[in-house]
């Protein structure tokens, strides 16, 4: 059997079964793109967003941090939802203040 070396299927097989809520497949669709590219700002940021569903806010924490680290320098390309599930993970692990101030940034579009 040939391993697939391509990282977007795995990103978006990964996609489905977030969409199916099924994170814990997810992770590993996410994990193998990063094994692939290790610089992978999409994995590291889908990654999160599975990890804050599945209520792992200090590893989702870690996910958007790295997501946020590679994002592309231009501005058109950033990705906005990042702060938004920052703000998510600290809001549920109840630090208000930096829950608005991730929140504060997603409303303004700023990465």
């Amino acid at each position: 059997m040939k391993i697939p070396t391509d990282k977007t299927v795995f990103i978006a097989r990964g996609v489905v079964y977030q969409d199916m809520g099924n994170h814990c497949f997810a992770i590993k669709d996410f994990n193998s793109a990063l094994e692939i590219d290790e610089k992978l700002s999409e994995a590291f940021y889908r990654r999160g967003i599975s990890k804050l569903y599945s209520k792992d806010f200090h590893d989702a924490i870690k996910d958007f941090e790295k997501a946020a680290y590679f994002e592309e320098a231009d501005e058109d390309k950033r990705n906005h939802g990042i702060n938004d599930g920052l703000g998510c993970c600290y809001h549920a692990l109840k630090e208000m203040d930096k829950a608005i101030e991730y929140y504060n940034d997603a409303v303004k579009g700023d990465n």
